[in-house]
């Protein structure tokens, strides 16, 4: 059992050595109180992770100096300098017995802090309602963020049900010729940062324009073909030059598929690429909504 301590000192003021946040000036001093409600404010500012790392020295009425760092944040992180001290003690008294941790037992500096800490008087009541308002935070923040996904998915379907409606108009009005077998589409994409997530590994890409170069007279996927469609659109021109342009032939799963692509080209850029028409469905619903640059 530990010998009962009764908290008698009172922290007076807190002095800010350091932080990461800007809501702190280096060497700014504090009353105590007005010390954790800002500390409890900073805190409330990383609701989903991470905290901004704050080196003090709080000194008690009787002149006893306490230098720590905080990681002020949510989720577990120090909401204030009596939080810190409170979380060491709870943490102590919570696994001071486990044979896993015999530091919380054996260590001459840790026993001495835990002693201290038992002599210092918090405002309990006000840590507990800092807790519970972290917990809020963070509970807000997670809700913001289901909604903000929410509605980005929404008016993600609305605009593809936006361009489909398009699409079946644009389809509807094509006049193809009857000896048509295919369709060759040039299209120019570049690497869409807002939907993407890099340290998730999911990578998307934005079609930024579609050009409907020329009809085929034949299913077959020939690489002259596709260069000389592209001298009916200026921007693809280029790739009419063997030497600023790239044939592709994987036709296999995980394959790019056979186009004729920029030299440097890797999923982003202009790709030159034969749709072939098939019997299952009517010859205009393979021609994807695009700006028609067929010479008449």
């Amino acid at each position: 059992m530990n010998k009962q301590i009764t908290p008698t000192l009172n922290p007076f003021s807190a002095l800010v050595n350091w932080s990461e946040s800007n809501e702190f000036n280096e060497g700014q001093l504090y009353d105590f109180m007005d010390f954790e409600r800002k500390a409890l404010d900073v805190a409330k500012q990383n609701p989903l992770g991470g905290y901004d790392k704050t080196n003090v020295t709080v000194t008690f009425e009787n002149g006893d100096e306490h230098q720590c760092r905080l990681d002020l944040g949510c989720g577990g992180n120090d909401v204030g300098f009596a939080d810190h001290c409170l979380n060491t003690l709870e943490y102590h008294e919570k696994y001071q017995l486990d044979a896993d941790k015999p530091w919380l037992r054996n260590d001459a500096n840790h026993q001495q802090l835990i002693t201290l800490i038992r002599t210092y008087r918090f405002d309990i009541e006000f840590v507990t309602d800092a807790r519970i308002q972290t917990i809020k935070a963070t509970e807000l923040a997670k809700q913001q963020e289901r909604d903000k996904e929410q509605a980005k998915r929404e008016q993600e379907e609305k605009g593809w049900q936006a361009h489909q409606a398009n699409e079946k108009v644009f389809q509807a009005a094509l006049v193809i010729p009857e000896w048509a077998k295919g369709v060759i589409v040039a299209t120019y994409t570049e690497y869409d940062k807002e939907r993407s997530e890099p340290y998730s590994g999911e990578h998307h890409t934005k079609t930024l324009q579609t050009i409907i170069l020329a009809w085929s007279t034949h299913t077959r996927r020939l690489f002259p073909e596709l260069r000389k469609a592209c001298l009916n659109y200026p921007d693809t021109v280029f790739l009419n030059d063997k030497a600023q342009s790239c044939e592709h032939r994987n036709n296999y799963g995980i394959g790019q598929g056979s186009g004729l692509t920029d030299v440097d080209y890797l999923y982003h850029g202009w790709c030159v690429e034969k749709i072939t028409f098939g019997t299952s469905r009517s010859k205009s619903q393979y021609v994807p909504l695009g700006e028609m640059s067929i010479p008449e």
